[in-house]
């Protein structure tokens, strides 16, 4: 991310930009994962939101792609992708409406669901990917025989597979974290074949689990979904997920005021950098590049505060590589790719939410 400060010279901030060929190796490297373990990689693409990396995803080897809302599978299926996991569960008259608008695209489309009446009326040939909570605590059932009674009652051929997201990776052990993940859906796959009942995927995501790919596909874990790793952030570089070489995605800010010593002040507050959640390890909600002592300590909305030591003064420009990046791009209608040729910007077509079909 050195290069970002020369790249946007004449470009106000704050400014979200994107080391094309860090991304690239960090695609090149998870394809790489998943094929040695013999997975099906679908990645989840709310981090980029873009159709220029769900393209290039694709061309590295991914089957699908993951999508977290309508909004973002209906642009993808306009860029080409016909394979798409909606990880959402599809409640309420619009979405079922949206959703039977993009199974007659022709597109091979999956939702998640731990509910079995939401699997009802849905569009045919609309799978169902039936969610077990395996210590997320958030949607899902518990593994097992309460997992398999409640997808048998889905209507016959509507169940595809089991899948879980191990979203506690960021604040638990990300060892067992990937253990209860890959278990829990083996125990859930188990307890369906043993009353007759059939699946075809067990698929599991998170990109602080993917490195024990292996050992979920010695399991019977058939896929796997993660999705900060084609950006990285401060979040995986905190977990020992990624290196801080491995983040390819920053924000360019400007310094407006160092009222004093020890306290510098960004134009990059909430609505250009992510004040999403932070691991332990991780101060605040960001990492200063070339300034490992400094804290982005808080945000407000066009302001970040940083604390610690640093030689700054006002005008100066920095790269803050985010807490998350799935939320910061999210906050920016345009990444600017460099480091491939020239610069090019690349919109963010996904982001956000439309409450009617694109």
């Amino acid at each position: 991310m050195a290069r970002a400060l020369a790249a946007t010279e004449a470009l106000d901030t704050p400014v979200a930009v994107v080391d094309e060929p860090i991304m690239e190796r960090n695609l090149a490297r998870m394809a790489a994962l998943a094929a040695a373990a013999g997975l099906k990689l679908r990645p989840h693409a709310k981090t980029h939101k873009t159709a220029f990396v769900a393209r290039r995803q694709l061309a590295h080897g991914a089957a699908g792609l993951t999508a977290a809302t309508l909004t973002e599978a209906e642009v993808f299926a306009g860029a080409g992708v016909s394979d798409l996991l909606i990880a959402h569960p599809p409640a309420g008259a619009a979405k079922r409406r949206r959703l039977a608008a993009l199974a007659e695209r022709g597109i091979r489309l999956a939702v998640a669901t731990d509910d079995a009446g939401l699997a009802e009326g849905l569009a045919a040939g609309v799978e169902v990917m039936w969610e077990v909570d395996t210590g997320l605590h958030r949607v899902g059932t518990p593994p097992g025989e309460p997992s398999a009674r409640a997808a048998a009652r889905l209507p016959e051929g509507r169940l595809r597979g089991f899948m879980t997201h191990a979203g506690q990776s960021y604040v638990v052990d990300r060892a067992t974290a990937a253990r209860d993940e890959w278990q829990g859906l083996a125990e859930s796959a188990d307890a369906l074949r043993q009353v007759g009942g059939q699946v075809s995927e067990l698929s599991v995501g998170s990109s602080p689990t993917a490195a024990w790919a292996a050992e979920a596909a010695a399991g019977g874990i058939t896929e796997m979904r993660p999705g900060t790793y084609v950006f990285g952030d401060a979040n995986q570089v905190g977990l020992g997920a990624q290196q801080l070489e491995d983040c390819a995605l920053g924000v360019v800010a400007t310094v407006v005021s160092v009222p004093e010593r020890g306290r510098v002040v960004l134009d990059s507050g909430s609505k250009s950098i992510s004040t999403d959640f932070h691991v332990q390890a991780l101060p605040g909600f960001g990492i200063v590049l070339g300034n490992p002592d400094l804290v982005v300590a808080r945000c407000n909305e066009e302001h970040a505060m940083l604390t610690g030591p640093a030689d700054l003064r006002v005008g100066d420009r920095v790269v803050v590589i985010p807490s998350h990046a799935c939320t910061t791009v999210n906050l920016h209608p345009e990444l600017l790719f460099i480091g491939a040729g020239e610069p090019r910007w690349e919109p963010v077509a996904a982001r956000g939410w439309r409450p009617v079909a694109t």
